[in-house]
């Protein structure tokens, strides 16, 4: 329930809620973070529903009852709906629950305002709409006795750079058009930069970073690693950023930029990158992870390819009972002597 799409500049954002108070909430519900570490994943889907409740709920993370749009959708009169949920809030606050959560289809919408009415008997907030599934998601915390520790909707958006060095050790830059598509002026922008953007939800950063250089430049890639990455705040409706340069070696040199968002593409050789351009991540990237500046040159007569003194391989950690999550670790690359 933690993460969601929104509409972007371009294609989806994925968010991620990292937020201090999680183990906070496990200790008022005195739950062992060594078997719930995190409010992320949802649990297996469990329903718990007795004949003491009159609506059907699932059990979510930290002993949450949810009530999905099936469940609701199956009372069509909104009055009954409304009744049960009453009884089933005393239910739940009797059996210790610790929150409920009801995501509204948006063609019952006019749940909403009574859900959310102050003076009603029902005291629900609003936590995040999901365009994915097309509902409303409301929040109740029910143990009164207790701070509401249940973290905000999500925080961040989740991008990526493909830090593209072939074998002669050029670069592949873009740049993107400026203005709207639909203007007749639009024009190039000024800086060369890395092929990105955003990470679909539900896709590794390997997936999207390959995928959105292939997208932007029609260049196939591998993906070799993590090398650098920033978090910045303060973007469009309040989110933080994270956003991962990686790299990848081309399968082809061959270009097939995608028009409608890359105005030209290039490669571009090491020294001439750092001779002529400025850009401030590329720069950065090139200092600190192949300790290079203007006043070093490989020559372009190398056929050596650059090694980072260090990248993030990928791999992946594992939980009994759980799918693998894609983990990245820090490894010193191995250079010949």
């Amino acid at each position: 329930m933690l993460i969601s799409t929104l509409v972007p500049r371009y294609g989806k954002i994925y968010c991620s809620a990292f937020t201090s108070n999680l183990r906070s909430i496990a200790r008022s519900v005195r739950l062992d973070l060594t078997q719930h570490h995190t409010l992320l994943p949802r649990y297996a889907s469990q329903d718990v529903a007795t004949d003491q409740c009159p609506l059907k709920f699932e059990l979510g993370p930290y002993t949450a009852a949810e009530i999905e749009p099936s469940t609701i959708e199956r009372v069509a009169n909104d009055d009954e709906f409304l009744n049960k949920l009453q009884k089933s809030i005393s239910y739940w606050k009797s059996n210790k629950y610790t929150s409920a959560w009801i995501s509204v289809p948006v063609n019952r919408a006019r749940l909403v305002e009574q859900l959310s009415d102050g003076n009603g008997p029902f005291g629900f907030d609003l936590h995040h709409a999901n365009s994915t599934q097309q509902t409303i998601v409301m929040k109740k915390w029910l143990n009164e006795a207790k701070e509401d520790l249940i973290p905000p909707f999500a925080t961040h958006q989740v991008g990526c750079a493909g830090f593209v060095l072939n074998d002669n050790n050029e670069l592949l830059l873009i740049k993107e058009w400026s203005g709207p598509l639909s203007a007749t002026g639009r024009t190039p922008s000024k800086q060369w930069k890395l092929p990105g953007g955003l990470l679909d939800a539900g896709e590794s950063l390997e997936e999207a970073t390959v995928r959105e250089v292939y997208e932007e430049t029609g260049v196939p890639c591998d993906f070799e690693g993590v090398l650098s990455f920033w978090h910045r705040h303060g973007l469009k409706w309040g989110t933080s950023d994270l956003y991962y340069v990686c790299l990848l070696k081309p399968r082809s040199l061959q270009l097939n930029i995608c028009p409608v968002e890359v105005s030209d593409a290039r490669w571009m050789h090491v020294d001439d990158f750092l001779q002529t351009e400025d850009h401030p991540l590329i720069t950065h990237v090139l200092e600190q992870a192949f300790l290079l500046d203007k006043s070093q040159a490989i020559g372009k007569d190398s056929r050596k390819r650059l090694e980072p003194k260090a990248k993030m391989a990928s791999g992946s950690v594992q939980w009994p009972g759980r799918n693998p999550y894609p983990t990245y670790t820090s490894v010193v690359t191995k250079r010949e002597k």
